[in-house]
């Protein structure tokens, strides 16, 4: 029979209690929903400079230029505002007011309105969509007229 010291007993059990807290901890650092909306702040609306944080489903049908999106009024989640660089079938390349420029994809059955149009450069331009894996995907596109 062997003698059991107290290090023999305190190490596993001292190894357990660190790893049960460190991953406690880390569960406790994560948000449940970071891409969650934020709510605006109280009198102001969701759709202001400081509430940009849900989707109007008024947006499904808005099919001309809309003035308040020229002074940034509009959901920044769902919606890219710039100026078209480049146009192709499926793709589009956008720039901010800063010169930030992004390439949006068009999927089948994106709508470009006005109905007809097609977007060309240096035309102010909205584009309506979702990120998906670091790619604006585009829903609806309305074009300044």
């Amino acid at each position: 029979m062997s003698k059991t010291t107290l290090l023999e007993i305190f190490r596993p059990v001292a190894l357990g209690v660190g790893i049960f807290g460190a991953t406690a901890a880390i569960g406790a650092a994560q948000a449940p929903n970071p891409c969650a909306p934020s709510a605006p702040m109280s009198g102001q609306s969701a759709y202001g400079p400081s509430g940009w944080g849900s989707f109007d489903p008024e947006y499904n049908s808005v099919d001309t230029w809309q003035n308040a999106w020229d002074t940034g009024a509009f959901d920044h989640n769902h919606i890219m505002v710039g100026t078209v660089g480049k146009f192709t079938n499926s793709r589009l390349t956008i720039a901010n007011t800063a010169g930030d420029t992004t390439i949006v994809d068009l999927k089948e059955g994106t709508v470009i309105r006005p109905t007809g149009s097609t977007p060309t450069a240096g035309q102010r331009v909205a584009v309506f969509g979702y990120w998906s894996n670091g790619t604006f995907i585009a829903n609806r596109v309305v074009l300044r007229g």
